[in-house]
């Protein structure tokens, strides 16, 4: 058998009957894991602002999927002092029977800017969060930390965790896949080419081999997708535009890909007000980005190749799905985690939400593992 494994990010948690409808659909299937949100309003440019808070979710989970692993994807370091984050985690570990993921992120904008939440200096934050949970974790008490943000003096969190708490990083940008190297436990990228996956997967390696207090057999290299199956080429062509239009956004994304062009510079601050080289989403709320003039980017769009978005993000048939995940997995890929995009209601079918989790379940990762 193969030891791939497959999470489901159960991302629309505006209404807790869906919710708790999809965790008895994923209890039911060949899901490894089931994942959470830690949102206070959508992503900017998305419909939805209604978000449950996942930490008591935990516990519905814990009871209706006894058997299964749980995970945040992903929580931040700016919204709860580690010990408080610290203490959940270990709370959720022993509820689980020590099955739980806290995955983190630097933060984003429209969890922190509209609250007045301080997000400066995150990176900085998001280490000693992470470091000063891990030492909680291991001694429990007189716990001593000097940091920029954070401090403790012979403080306790008892008790400790039945079992190691893997903290896994949301790392797209150069810095943070640096500290995910030398802190974290796994890596969970989201929506990245393969050519990124494959450069970045090598740099975390080559740091954790070189470090003798790490183990890379402990570490886990994770791909975060959104996934979007069907047959209907209209449907599968307009998800791919709404996925460029979302790139468009990312200016270093796009230069990476090698498809930004010298005039696209004007472009983008007339479209954005943002020069291409200072905007970070992760810094913007959701009114901010609603502001852009998203029409005029419509000319860096055109410059993406469909094949491109098709050939790296998880939309298309299932065929071409299958072969996704098999060249993740060719370039090291240990876990798959998905959080699906078909729609709920029946306008969607034959691939709705609930046909194509069951897809994923019945035949996809059969298919991948080898059962």
């Amino acid at each position: 058998m193969n030891d791939i494994k497959f999470g489901i990010q159960l991302f629309y948690s505006q209404a807790y009957d869906l919710l708790k409808k999809k965790i008895i659909s994923a209890n039911k299937e060949n899901w490894d894991s089931l994942w959470l949100p830690d949102h206070l309003s959508g992503m900017p440019g998305g419909s939805i602002d209604d978000f449950l808070a996942l930490w008591p979710l935990y516990g519905v989970l814990s009871e209706i999927a006894k058997e299964k692993w749980f995970g945040s994807a992903v929580t931040d370091p700016h919204r709860m002092h580690p010990a408080v984050l610290g203490q959940i985690a270990t709370t959720i570990n022993h509820i689980s029977g020590g099955k739980f993921i806290l995955g983190m992120g630097a933060g984003e904008g429209m969890n922190l800017k509209a609250y007045n939440i301080p997000y400066a200096s995150a990176l900085t934050k998001m280490r000693e969060s992470i470091e000063l949970m891990k030492l909680f974790w291991k001694k429990g008490k007189r716990v001593n930390f000097k940091g920029k943000f954070f401090q403790t003096k012979k403080a306790v969190l008892l008790p400790k965790p039945i079992s190691e708490i893997p903290v896994w990083i949301a790392a797209n940008g150069p810095k943070t896949i640096q500290m995910t190297a030398e802190i974290a436990d796994g890596w969970m990228p989201l929506g990245v080419s393969t050519d990124f996956y494959k450069s970045n997967i090598e740099k975390i390696k080559g740091i954790i081999q070189k470090d003798s207090s790490r183990d890379l057999s402990k570490f886990t290299f994770a791909c975060f997708q959104r996934i979007f199956i069907n047959d209907d080429e209209e449907k599968i062509s307009e998800q791919i535009k709404t996925n460029k239009f979302g790139i468009a956004l990312q200016p270093s994304f796009v230069r990476d890909m090698g498809y930004w062009k010298d005039e696209f510079d004007e472009i983008f601050c007339e479209a954005t007000g943002y020069k291409c080289d200072e905007i970070s989403l992760l810094k913007l709320d959701r009114d901010e980005v609603g502001k852009f003039d998203v029409n005029k980017l419509s000319v860096i769009v055109d410059s993406i190749p469909d094949e491109v978005i098709r050939d790296n993000l998880m939309i298309g048939t299932k065929e071409e799905v299958i072969k996704k995940i098999q060249k993740y997995m060719k370039l090291g890929a240990e876990y798959f985690l998905f959080e699906l995009i078909n729609g709920v209601s029946s306008r969607n079918a034959p691939f709705t939400y609930w046909d194509v989790t069951k897809m994923i379940s019945e035949e996809i990762i059969p298919t991948i593992k080898g059962i």
